[in-house]
């Protein structure tokens, strides 16, 4: 499976390795009375501290964690089976679900998040929230074997979350498996998920017609190009806007001479769009040697260079996407028109 599979994280305090250990599970018990250790499940901590500092994807990965290594063989599934994967998501999923066949035991589970003391830390800790457990029947649930855990297959993965996710959500996921497909050599360079036989096939099975067209229409989207989560979620808004989905990753040329590469581009309009990413300028292994005045000085040449051929410029960023409405003001400006109705 994809090398960004999830594991055991080291974060994650196990008892019952301690116990093995030290014969005690004192070292545990007393911080955790004490405030400075969280309880995930009976049997599985992180410290409060490095739960406070954790992002929202981290933290779900631990609690991901706990419930996949105390039940027995459990089989992740929808956007929890993607994270499992190790397939982007737009945010992180509100519950660790998990596939059942059967209906008597679907639904939530008693949440088991505990943080014991009235420190300040441990009140940070408790708001910053947690991610209970949620059966779901599945019973047609395939399991494939990613990193330390289980969850359902690539295929029936993006056909859950095309079928239940929100728009936004199931389209940054469908690209990340139609990425992960083509990786693994079963989807062409630059093919739709739709062109995938197992989801072709799945597809055709579902009775529904509204959901089927939804999925058909996300699973048409959805291609191997995206590379971020940015960029998915942008075309997904456009899409809901009405727009004209661009081209990706097109490659602008000037006399056979290399110009620039864009993320999206209206060859109509002669438009390019940007999605314009904290991490480019952030993440220091995305900007190698360079500071990030440095990135942002390129990127203004590289701009400068393609409006110089006369090209349309439109950049956007993570809170243009989050309220819709700024965006399509910019698309607006840039000369591009609604092909229909916005469906936000």
């Amino acid at each position: 499976m994809d090398s960004n599979s999830m594991d055991i994280p080291p974060q994650l305090i196990v008892s019952a390795e301690r116990l093995a250990l030290t014969g005690s599970t004192a070292v545990i018990h007393r911080p955790f009375r004490a405030g400075r250790l969280v309880r995930l499940r009976r049997g599985y901590y992180v410290k409060t501290s490095t739960w406070v500092e954790a992002t929202p994807a981290q933290r779900f990965e631990w609690s991901a964690a706990a419930v996949g290594l105390a039940f027995d063989q459990p089989v992740f599934c929808g956007e929890s089976a993607a994270v499992v994967l190790g397939v982007p998501t737009l945010r992180p999923p509100e519950f660790v679900d998990l596939a059942t066949s059967s209906e008597r035991i679907t639904g939530r589970r008693p949440a088991t998040f505990v943080v014991h003391g009235n420190s300040a830390l441990a009140e940070k800790a408790r708001n910053a929230g947690n991610h209970p457990m949620r059966y779901v029947l599945r019973r047609d649930a395939q399991a494939v074997v990613s990193g330390h855990f289980s969850c359902t297959s690539p295929v029936q993965t993006a056909m859950d979350v095309m079928c239940t996710s929100s728009f936004s959500r199931a389209l940054v996921v469908a690209d990340g498996i139609a990425r992960m497909l083509w990786e693994q050599g079963l989807l062409g360079q630059g093919a739709c998920l739709i062109e995938h036989p197992g989801i072709a096939l799945t597809l055709d099975g579902i009775v529904a017609d509204a959901t089927k067209h939804r999925a058909v229409r996300i699973a048409s989207l959805a291609n191997t190009k995206a590379e971020s989560v940015g960029e998915s979620f942008s075309r997904a808004v456009i899409e809901l806007l009405g727009f004209e989905q661009p081209l990706q990753q097109h490659t602008i040329v000037d006399s056979g001479q290399f110009v620039a590469r864009t993320d999206f581009w209206w060859p109509e309009e002669l438009i390019a769009g940007e999605f314009d990413g904290k991490q480019k300028y952030a993440d220091e292994d995305m900007r190698g040697d360079w500071s990030a005045e440095e990135v942002v000085y390129r990127e203004k040449l590289r701009e400068d260079s393609i409006r110089a051929l006369g090209f349309t410029v439109v950049r956007w960023n993570w809170a243009d996407l989050e309220q819709p409405g700024r965006l399509r003001q910019k698309l607006l400006r840039a000369g591009l028109r609604p092909r229909s109705r916005p469906r936000l």
